[in-house]
Order: structure tokens, then sequence, then C-alpha cells
């Protein structure tokens, strides 16, 4: 007996220093392989995310666990015990292969890729709704925080083939079931991220505009997805909202970066290359979002057969945002605005001098029953409107924020920067202009007093149009490097909309009533209007300072309106 007990343990021996070595052998060809693949500066992909992939502390457990029961049993002189160490040390040895594998494939870049793919999901999927939850989770989501990080570490590098890998890992991740207001923020966050590193010479602008074009391509895939057809619930009008923001401020966003590449490349402190670049993206996305929201398709293609903005407040959420900072296509966006809301086409030609907005005024309000819009759509509208003093009220409040964030027409234009849609054109100008300034509502200098003594008064309204805008605003977890101005902090572009409503829109008409509203301005709130005339209009005195006739300056810049549907018109 004492013989057997002998052999046996010396079995025992043997094998658990055999599996050991093996142990030993496979722990040291995971270090290789670590130092080998994986830089230690880099937070992405983290040990905590590698290690729950190759499942290392487990195996490392089991070892350990082996040890213990392998020197208590021989120690101790249990050869029952020793013999389930060895055991142990052979499970571990199994548990290694298998480690050591899953190790081996994130050697790769298409490993490791496929790691992060999935972890960034998993982290997007389990953000909250609430805004307020989902800013401060992305804040402090170890994930996100190392995925940021690496997005910052690659551009900083001018690392072209990291940087189209991360943006490869966003897309793909936010394909899973991430909910919008998580992965639409982090889509704009990583958005500027690679605009402002091109700006500045970081790197590469044909790489930084092709992940700013894959960005908002995803993030029209989750607005898609996101967004039900036939909204009922109050969830799914929420989400429908929360969609139309989303869509809203990274329009704005683009038009802004547009015309901040325009102007930080004519001032020489971004290359004229990157400006090019970014200014091309910029318009390239923004008439992708419009064809998005188009309920008239342009082709048979799926993604267009349907519209997202189901809702009245979600069309105002999206093209309140969209025709700000002088983006390019912002008349054409009025066409699917109109054709939402009321229903129906709109059939003129804003180049011929057709006011969409007035059609919209007399297809929700007009007077005549046979020429007003019925369906769905129109009576949706009514009820959000509430009435033409509310409808007339929102598009004068709309067009503050598009007059006051115009482009410098004072600076030059390089024709390396000029797009469709995109140019120093002072006719597309007056295009611009005459959408808001051709709908009128009031016709002489004492109504215009009025209006603007009742809208600078009030605060920003919590009910209405305007107020369910602003709330669905509120409530978004899309934040923007961008601020939003309320129009009642913008005097200079209030004064400047109203007078659009007065100004002549063709040649030989009056302009007395304009003039009349001009004259009752104080004298500071005057200058102002035409400070702001003087930059965002045409035809005045060039530069910053306050023209030597501020009423003149605000008559003769909105001249430009008469280049539209006034084929003789001009700016003399």
């Amino acid at each position: 007996m004492a013989l057997r007990v002998t052999v046996e343990r010396d079995a025992i021996v043997d094998a658990t220093q055999f599996s050991v070595a093996f142990f030993a052998t496979i722990l040291t060809g995971e270090a290789v392989i670590f130092a080998i693949s994986f830089n230690a500066a880099s937070g992405w992909p983290s040990l905590r995310e590698i290690d729950t992939h190759i499942a290392f502390r487990e195996w490392v457990v089991i070892g350990w666990l082996a040890s213990v029961f392998t020197v208590v049993g021989l120690l101790g002189g249990s050869d029952t015990t020793a013999f389930y160490g060895a055991l142990l040390f052979l499970l571990a040895d199994v548990f290694g292969i298998f480690s050591f594998v899953r190790l081996f494939g994130l050697a790769s870049a298409g490993g490791r890729k496929r790691l992060l793919l999935r972890t960034l999901r998993r982290s997007l999927e389990r953000l909250p709704t609430e805004p307020e939850r989902v800013q401060e989770r992305l804040r402090d989501d170890p994930v996100v925080s190392a995925y940021l990080a690496a997005v910052d570490q690659a551009v900083g590098r001018r690392d072209t083939g990291a940087a189209r890998d991360l943006v490869d890992e966003l897309t793909g991740a936010a394909q899973g079931h991430a909910p919008l207001g998580g992965a639409a923020a982090l889509h704009v966050d990583v958005i500027h991220r690679l605009a402002r590193t091109s700006l500045m010479g970081g790197m590469d602008a044909v790489v930084a505009a092709e992940g700013i074009e894959s960005l908002v391509d995803s993030l029209l895939t989750i607005v898609a997805r996101t967004t039900p057809a036939e909204p009922t619930t109050e969830a799914e009008l929420i989400a429908v909202e929360d969609a139309a923001v989303a869509l809203g401020r990274t329009s704005r966003y683009l038009a802004w970066l547009a015309g901040t590449a325009l102007t930080l490349s004519v001032r020489r402190v971004a290359d004229a290359g990157s400006a090019r670049e970014l200014v091309a993206v910029t318009t390239r996305c923004r008439d992708r979002i419009l064809r998005e929201v188009d309920p008239d398709p342009q082709s048979a293609a799926p993604e267009e057969l349907r519209t997202p903005l189901t809702t009245p407040t979600a069309v105002l959420a999206w093209v309140g945002g969209f025709t700000q900072y002088h983006g390019s296509h912002q008349a054409a966006a009025f066409y699917p605005t109109h054709e939402l809301l009321a229903g129906r086409k709109f059939m003129g030609n804003y180049w011929d001098g057709a006011s969409v907005l007035t059609a919209l005024r007399q297809a929700l309000y007009g007077r005549d029953a046979g020429g007003r819009a019925t369906g769905p759509a129109a009576e949706a509208s009514r009820r959000a409107f509430g009435s033409v003093a509310e409808f007339d009220r929102f598009w004068t409040l709309a067009s503050v924020g598009a007059i006051a964030t115009l482009r410098h027409t004072g600076l030059p234009h390089p024709p390396a920067l000029i797009r469709p849609e995109f140019t120093p054109d002072p006719q597309l100008l007056g295009a611009y202009l005459r959408t808001f300034g051709s709908h009128r509502w009031f016709s002489d200098a004492e109504q215009a007093r009025s209006l603007l003594a009742s809208v600078m008064s009030r605060k920003p309204a919590t009910d209405g149009a305007w107020g369910r805008v602003r709330a669905a605003g509120l409530r978004s977890a899309v934040r923007t490097p961008v601020p939003e101005v309320e129009p009642h902090h913008r005097p200079a572009a209030m004064v400047l909309a109203v007078a659009a409503r007065l100004a002549p829109l063709s040649d030989g008409e009056p302009d007395r009533q304009l003039r009349l509203f001009l004259d009752g301005l104080p004298q500071p709130v005057i200058e102002a209007t035409a400070r702001l005339a003087a930059r965002a209009l045409p035809g005045g005195e060039s530069g910053d300072g306050t023209p030597a006739d501020p009423r003149g300056a605000v008559i003769t810049g909105l001249q430009v309106m008469r280049l539209v549907g006034n084929r003789s018109g001009s700016l003399g």
C-alpha cells in the first residue's frame, strides 16, 4: 500500500509540474502578444475590455485554486486534495488555450475592431433616454470616455487609419438598439472633434470630411430606425420630436461649420484645402438631410419613401435649425415644410418671387374655404399653431435666428469655396431673405412697431408652437458647441426681421412705411440694426463700424430682396 501511494504521489507531482510549465508557456505567449499588439498609452481598448474578452481573470483564479489544492495536498499528505489540484491545473491549461486563442484574435486590426464595436454598442445601448442623464453618462461612462480619448489621440497624431477605424466603430455600434439621444449626441461630438482638428491643421481634411459624411449618414439611419411612421403614443411622439431636434441641430452645426471654415480661410487661420473639403462635405450632408425629411422622394429607394417628421412640432423644430447660419439649401427647405404642414405641395418658384410662407398661411387659414387645405396634416398643423396670430408670430421669431446668423458679406468668398447653394451670389441671399420678408401680415409702420414691442416684451413662450418647439429642444440630449440664443436677446435681428416685411419687393414700390418704422426707433436700436445690415446684407457700407447713415444702410441692405422675382431689380 505504501509503495502504491508513493507512486501515485509521484505521478501527481509529475503531472502538476508539466501543467505548471504549460501554464507558464501560455502566460508568456499572452504577454508577448499583448506587448506587441497593444499600446500602453491608449485606453481604447481598455484593459477591462480585453480582460472581459479573453477571460484572463477567470483563468488566473483557476490556476490559483489549482496551486492551493496541490500545495495543501502535498504538504498535508492528502493525495485526494493533490489529485484535485492536478485536475484544476489541467482545467487551467484548457482555459488558457481558450484565452490565448481569444487574445490572438485581438492581435489583428480586424479583431480589435470587432471587440471595440461590440463594446461601444453595449455602452450605447445602456444609455438612458432622459437628456440630463444622457449627458451625465456620456461624461462619466468609461467606455465612451476611452473612445473619445482615442479619437483625440488619433486626430492629434494625424493617424488617418486609426481615425477611420474609430468612425467605423461608432457608426457600426450605433446601428444596434441604441437610443437616439445618446447615439446622436456622440455622433455630433465626434463630428465636431474631426472638424475642429481639421480646421486647425491637425489632420487630413479629406479623412475628416469622409468621417463627417459617414457619421451624418449613420445619424440618418438611426433616425429612420427610431422614429415610427405613425406615432400614436406619447413616447412615440416624443421620439419623433427628438429626431427632428437632432436633425435640426446637426444641420445648424453644419451650416455654422461651413461659415466658420470660410471665415478662417479668408483670414488665413485655416488651410484653404481644409476649408474647401469642409465646405463641400457640409453642403452634401445638408442636402442628404433635406432629402431624408422631404416627403416627396427623388427615387424609389426605401429610405426615401418615408419622412421621420410626422408631426407639425417636429417639422418646425427641424426647419428652425436648418435655416440658421446661412446654410446651403435654406430656401429649398420650405418646400417639404409646406408639404408636411399643409398636406399638399407648394407649386410656386421662390426664384420667381413666390412666397411659400404666404401660401402656407392661406392653405391653413385662408378665408376662401375652397382654397383652404384639408386632411390630417393641415388639421394637425392648425391645432399646433392654434391661431393665425400664433402662426405669424412663430415665423417672425424663426426669421430672427436666420437673419442674425447670416454670413459676413464683406468678407471675400474665394472661388475654391464656392459650392451649389453656398455662394456669394446676392440673388441667392435675396431668395433666403425674401422667404421670410414676403410673409406679410401687417402693412404699416404702426402695426410693425406694435408687433416689435409685443415680441420684445414677452418672455420665451411656454405654450403655442414656439413654446412646444422650445420644449422639445430643451428635452433633447443633442448638444452642439454653437450657442442657441432666444429671439428677444437679438433686438437688431428682430428689428431687421420686422423691417424686411415692410421693405419693397420690386422696383417702383414705395418704401414710406419702412422709413416711418425706422424713424420711430431709438437711435441705439437703429444703429445696432444698421451694423447688422451692413455686415449681413450687400450694398451697404463695408466694415464693422456703425454706418454714417444707419437708416439708409438698412433700407439699402433690404433691397437685396428685389433681385428675386424682379428681372430688372438692382441694388442701386
